[in-house]
């Protein structure tokens, strides 16, 4: 399996990113014609999943991928087999609130129908998040980070051990019910190791072997870190 985690892989006037040679290598990790799924986030809102899914393709048309296929994993289609699912040469995991698709997984079963998955799988946003083995969630809606009962940490879909942050260099100054989202990132990484992804930068596996291609920043032990860009893919210790 490849696996490739991004913020934000999409330009704002279409088409890939093809900076950190993130177009290059998800090119050459598909074939020619690509059969893809698109696993919603926000599950029972099908034009918005619709809109969605046509987006990435036509990004993807526009940069020289073809898809063969575009198919939908959504409330419509919760019922997707394993066999269905792995049929794809190209999963991606869509961007959108990530407690919400975190529970639409659990309840499809996503993580086991995954289990010897040989294609490629693309995170987006909130997917590279929901794609750890323990996912961090951050709150981002009113309300959420005032809520005590709000789950800070979920179980994943087990595809790396690396808890994401994406978008990073927006996230670093949000605030959410007034309070700062900075401030909560270094609480919560006493004892722990966060990956904050700026737009541009992203993960990439091969067969468990994990590169960051682009700067990214380390939050350990309630410190950040900014490992800088460079013409070679960094591992991240």
């Amino acid at each position: 399996m490849k696996l490739f985690l991004t913020s934000n892989p999409f330009l704002k006037t279409g088409g890939l990113n093809s900076e950190n040679d993130f177009l290059w290598n998800i090119k050459y990790s598909l074939p020619y014609e690509t059969n893809a799924l698109f696993v919603a986030s926000s599950y029972d809102d099908a034009l918005v999943n619709d809109r969605f899914a046509a987006d990435i393709k036509n990004a993807f048309n526009s940069s020289g991928i073809f898809f063969k296929s575009m198919d939908i994993l959504d409330a419509r289609t919760a019922g997707m087999s394993k066999e269905e699912i792995c049929s794809h040469n190209l999963i991606v995991l869509a961007g959108g609130h990530v407690p919400t698709q975190n529970d639409f997984f659990k309840a499809i079963r996503l993580r086991e129908k995954l289990e010897g998955y040989d294609g490629t799988i693309l995170g987006i946003s909130a997917g590279s998040m929901n794609a750890a083995e323990e996912v961090y969630v951050l709150p981002e809606e009113e309300g959420e980070a005032v809520d005590e009962s709000f789950e800070r940490f979920r179980p994943g879909l087990g595809l790396t051990k690396m808890q994401i942050i994406p978008h990073y260099d927006d996230t670093i100054n949000m605030t959410v019910d007034g309070l700062s989202i900075a401030d909560r990132i270094r609480f919560d990484s006493k004892d722990r190791k966060f990956l904050g992804l700026p737009d541009g930068s992203y993960l990439m596996s091969t067969e468990g072997h994990e590169l960051i291609h682009g700067p990214f920043y380390k939050v350990d032990n309630r410190n950040f870190t900014k490992v800088e860009a460079s013409f070679m893919a960094k591992s991240f210790e």
